[in-house]
């Protein structure tokens, strides 16, 4: 079966601008590794930027409590918008109290996500590549448990260390398609 007779539109692929993704791979890279370098700073960083969007967020709520008709929805929204001004609050003036605490919160989301893919592998254990299902919770199983298992410790260093290892990653994908991209 050919492409034009496929039941699967086309997508046309996107011009990718080489020099620019270059460059951009290479700078968050460099940034990647700027929050490697200071994550303490970058954590405290990150946890006051989760507040000015909880804050946001908390303005947002506020609109639609002037904005949607029916007491009970009022009441709900102006609940929600309240609870983000204080979590946005928490987080802009106690940053690293906010992501000590955000932490724990992660570490045991990461470690119960884990802990669910295992059911799930045990599930598939007659499909192909569920082995790497099983994999793949474990390592969440693990780093769940160290994140935890470290606390109240990691909450000063683990956002900036996320950060940091997602932008070298994000960064060498960029690197990667700008390098294996033609010239225009």
């Amino acid at each position: 079966m050919d492409s034009s007779t496929s039941p699967i539109p086309q997508i046309p692929v996107p011009h990718v601008a080489r020099g620019w993704a270059i460059a951009g791979g290479l700078a968050m890279m460099l940034l990647g590794f700027f929050a490697l370098t200071y994550e303490i700073v970058t954590t405290a960083a990150v946890a006051t930027f989760i507040g000015c969007v909880l804050m946001f967020g908390c303005a947002f709520q506020f609109i639609k409590v002037f904005t949607i008709g029916g007491w009970k929805s009022h009441l709900w929204y102006a609940i929600v918008a309240i609870a983000y001004g204080v979590a946005g609050y928490v987080f802009i003036a106690h940053p690293f109290k906010a992501a000590v605490a955000f932490t724990l919160f992660l570490g045991w989301a990461i470690m119960i996500g884990g802990i669910f893919r295992c059911f799930l592998a045990f599930r598939m254990r007659h499909h192909r590549g569920a082995g790497w299902i099983l994999f793949s919770s474990a390592i969440s199983i693990l780093l769940g448990g160290l994140i935890i298992s470290q606390w109240p410790a990691t909450g000063f260093y683990i956002l900036g260390l996320f950060l940091g290892v997602e932008l070298i990653f994000a960064g060498v994908g960029w690197l990667g398609l700008g390098l294996a991209s033609k010239n225009a």
